[in-house]
């Protein structure tokens, strides 16, 4: 009775998860549209052979603000749910990873708003390459740096990045407000502001980071004190792509020798296989991570 119970708990759990990321996904998607509208129109209106006066232009403006942090809300529902149903999907590719702290130095800047703050984008040193998936580690690091931006009056924000044996971290320290201790990890939890530092923002930035960071087989960290600033660390695979046991399953001799030293370095374990009889025994007889067969 007692497992009967919790695996209906169990139904009941993963059905309600389904439903919200349903509900989120549908309502993101139907708001978008209409939101992109409005903010086309307060652009039409705001423009300068419009004919409107200072108070019109104002409050056109805070209609087009206001519409944008609505969309903002929108497009993090959509791509925390995207996340949570394992619709994202990883392309790893070689990344130029000087260009890509280049992008982020651009796109950093008129973040500040006019604030006293310097971001600092330190390239010195970052390997020239990295296996990853660019658009979501760009998307992690331009939340780090948005929400340290945010959440700095003065003082200075500095990216930097350095190679821990086969680990690659990107570190987000900023001189701001910083987090009440007990809070760092309630801040992964979608929705959820620290009190007292509240400015704005969905709550929902922080975790669709760390989930970004997990897809990339990394993990997402912070270290923090209340008015002392906060530092985000990304830690990510670096390296060549590996694999424990390959078998490799072909009659062609000369296409097994040709694979074999395409594997070097990349393989830890080799196992040829002249045809399929051999490949089931050999996946039979040890513990194999890829099969390329024929």
């Amino acid at each position: 009775a007692l497992y009967r119970e919790l695996d209906e708990k169990s139904k009941q759990l993963r059905a309600a998860s389904e439903s919200k990321d349903r509900f989120w996904a549908n309502v993101s998607h139907e708001l978008r549209t209409p939101l992109h509208s409005i903010i086309g129109l307060a652009r039409l209106l705001a423009d300068p052979a419009g004919g409107l006066d200072s108070e019109q232009l104002y409050q056109v403006g805070l209609i087009r603000s206001t519409t944008e942090t609505l969309l903002t809300l929108v497009n993090d529902l959509l791509d925390v749910a995207k996340a949570e149903s394992g619709q994202l999907v990883i392309n790893p590719e070689e990344v130029n990873l000087p260009a890509l702290l280049a992008t982020l130095r651009g796109l950093s800047r008129p973040m500040t708003e006019g604030k006293p703050v310097d971001v600092v984008v330190n390239a010195e040193g970052v390997p020239a390459t990295i296996l990853t998936d660019e658009m979501k580690l760009t998307a992690i690091l331009r939340n780090l740096l948005s929400n340290a931006i945010k959440y700095t009056d003065s003082g200075e924000v500095r990216l930097s990045v350095c190679t821990v044996a086969e680990r690659i971290e990107f570190q987000v320290a900023d001189t701001g407000t910083g987090i009440p201790a007990g809070h760092l990890e309630r801040v992964f939890e979608e929705f959820y502001q620290a009190p007292g530092t509240r400015r704005g923002g969905t709550g929902l930035g922080l975790p669709y980071a760390r989930r970004l960071a997990e897809l990339l087989g990394g993990e997402l960290t912070l270290t923090s004190e209340a008015g002392e600033g906060t530092t985000a660390v990304v830690s990510l695979p670096y390296g060549p792509p590996s694999v424990g046991t390959v078998v490799v399953a072909d009659d062609d001799a000369g296409f097994r020798r040709v694979v074999k030293s395409m594997l070097t370095g990349i393989a830890g374990h080799l196992i040829e296989a002249e045809d399929g009889a051999q490949a089931l025994s050999a996946v039979a007889s040890d513990r194999v991570d890829l099969v390329l067969a024929d």
